[in-house]
């Protein structure tokens, strides 16, 4: 198949018995240049030439495990840059002019090195190779992004360390910004704001105490970087960070709404306490159905590279619909983390589909106490089908989409199972009642009606309560099936009735009358089947759309069932 060699992992979801819709992780699966950029690093070569080979590989296609497996040679390129930089050092045995050439070498090799990996990482974080990250299991993205994080850093203080003072080095790309300054701080100084000539929305600000506060022998070493996309990556599971609601399945879900802004002063980020704080100010990436934005940072274990986002040292000083600014006593990665939560398609629609409906249902019920002073058995099933409907349709509506409600939701779960399997028991017994019309010329057997009752209503109530008696939890679940009995009897009704018209040669009424009852019989199956295809729609992917053609055939539903069943009826 296509796509690179390796080990994809399918996972298996307990208790569904399904694969998991997120897809197989690929973090195993690499391309064939990952091992060849390997073999140079054990090699020994030039670090910066490789840097500069990895930003050639990822400019193309890449897969999940390339993106994990690049991130990883970076961490073992700054051990090969660290170890060539050390045989650069002067030496004072030798010649000023030596030193000073190896002094140029090594900063143009940091320099060399920083922009390929620069571009390396703004590869693997264009939106191209997003996919990719995705493919990757949480933890393998989480550590993945975090490593990243760390060994930017440490490259970018890697060239402020072999760059003499002052001196300023700024590496910008689409999706990641990297400025290193080296600061002589025993002359004036300004505040230092962070990016400068860039035109984009967030900023960041050291002020000059802060500067001097963290100096050492008169030179202090800043390294900004600003990242695109990252933020998708780091996860917000375990953010000391604490939304408000019940925790339920609409409940606000946590999410990085912002760049990935770093700060870090002479390699000491979270460690150092700032007596004026650091400020910045991020766009909101995502400004519809988020609220609530909190000053975070990513607080993380360079042992581990495992982190959690954690607000603690830092406020918020102002926010509205599309930025925020923040102050926090301490420099490290930040991000606004805000709560999201999940679009209203329509009040209408959202508080009840049904309820257009309910009127042409309830409108039914009042025409059944109408043939009551001259009923038959030909009125034994046609009286009782539009009640379970509308009491179905009322349930739904009243209803309350939460399944986080341990108790309502199963209720109200086994009101919809129960008048809506009656509402199918009705319209089975209906085509019952159809075929012994056909065989029957007079209204022989009027204790037929309480058979009829007891199916139509007390077999539903039977399977309801062994449902739940043997598995209750099964109630207020987001799964469910429903039956398809009543076609099978329709269809052996309407067999039946085409074999047996020509024998029977009834008369017109009863003719009249039996079409009548086939064609409400026809209309409500069309009806019921279109009705809970869209209704199984409007539940999985919630749109205007759906919620519009399910809540129009509920309403016809009624119609017809008030027209067909109980309007247009001669005894009516």
């Amino acid at each position: 198949p296509f796509g690179p060699p390796g080990i994809a992992s399918f996972q298996c979801l307990l208790g569904l018995g399904v694969w998991n819709p997120r897809g197989p992780d690929l973090s195993n699966c690499t391309s064939p240049w990952v091992n060849q950029v390997a073999q140079k690093i054990k090699s020994g070569e030039n670090a910066a030439s490789i840097a500069g080979e990895l930003a050639r590989h990822t400019r193309g296609p890449v897969f999940a495990g390339d993106v994990s497996s690049a991130v990883r040679l970076l961490e073992q390129l700054l051990d090969i840059l660290d170890a060539q930089l050390q045989a650069l050092r002067p030496l004072e045995r030798e010649s000023a002019g030596k030193n000073y050439n190896k002094m140029h070498k090594r900063e143009r090799t940091c320099k060399d090195y920083i922009k390929a990996v620069v571009e390396a990482v703004d590869n693997l974080l264009r939106p191209e190779a997003l996919e990719s990250w995705r493919d990757m299991n949480g933890s393998e993205q989480a550590h993945t992004a975090t490593m990243l994080l760390d060994v930017l850093e440490e490259g970018a203080f890697l060239l402020a360390d072999n760059v003499k003072e002052p001196a300023r080095f700024l590496a910008a790309r689409q999706n990641l910004v990297l400025e290193v300054s080296v600061l002589n701080t025993e002359g004036p100084l300004q505040e230092l704001v962070f990016p400068q000539e860039l035109g984009g929305d967030g900023s960041i600000q050291l002020s000059a105490s802060t500067l001097k506060q963290n100096s050492r022998n008169g030179v202090v070493k800043v390294v900004f970087i600003l990242y695109n996309n990252l933020g998708l990556f780091l996860p917000t599971e375990n953010a000391t960070v604490r939304l408000g609601g019940d925790g339920g399945p609409r409940a606000p879900q946590l999410v990085v709404n912002s760049q990935v802004i770093a700060a870090s002063i002479n390699k000491e980020s979270s460690r150092v306490f700032l007596r004026d704080p650091v400020v910045f100010t991020l766009p909101h990436l995502e400004t519809k159905n988020h609220f609530g934005a909190n000053c975070s940072f990513w607080n993380y274990s360079e042992r581990s590279m495992a982190g959690h986002w954690s607000s603690q040292g830092c406020r918020l000083l102002r926010s509205n619909g599309t930025h925020s600014s923040c102050a926090c006593s301490h420099l490290t990665n930040f991000a606004l983390l805000m709560a999201r939560t999940q679009s209203v398609t329509c009040p209408i629609f959202g508080w009840s589909p049904l309820s257009p409906s309910l009127f042409p249902h309830c409108s039914c019920l009042l025409t059944v106490p109408v043939p009551a002073g001259g009923l038959s058995h030909l009125w034994a099933v046609p009286v009782p089908v539009p009640v379970p409907v509308p009491a179905g349709g009322l349930s739904l509506s009243l209803c309350p989409r939460c399944p986080h409600l341990q108790v309502a939701c199963p209720i109200f779960a086994g009101l919809l199972h129960y008048f809506f399997l009656a509402s199918f028991s009705w319209l089975c017994l209906e085509g019952v009642h159809l075929y012994l019309l056909l065989l029957e010329v007079f209204d022989s057997d009027p204790g037929r009606r309480k058979y009829y009752y007891a199916g139509g209503y007390c077999f539903p109530a039977v399977v309801v309560a062994v449902a739940a008696a043997i598995d209750h939890r099964s109630y207020g679940t987001d799964q469910a099936q429903l039956p398809q009995v009543t076609l099978v009897f329709l269809l052996v009704t309407l067999h039946k009735m085409l074999r047996s018209s020509a024998a029977l040669k009834p008369d017109s009424s009863r003719l009249d009358s039996i079409r009548s009852w086939a064609l409400g019989a026809i209309a409500l199956l069309l009806l019921l089947g279109l009705t809970w295809a869209f209704g199984l729609l409007f539940v999985t992917r919630e749109s205007v759309l759906t919620a519009s053609l399910f809540t129009a055939c509920n309403a016809l539903q009624g119609t017809f069932i008030f027209l067909f069943h109980c309007a247009l009826q001669k005894k009516v």
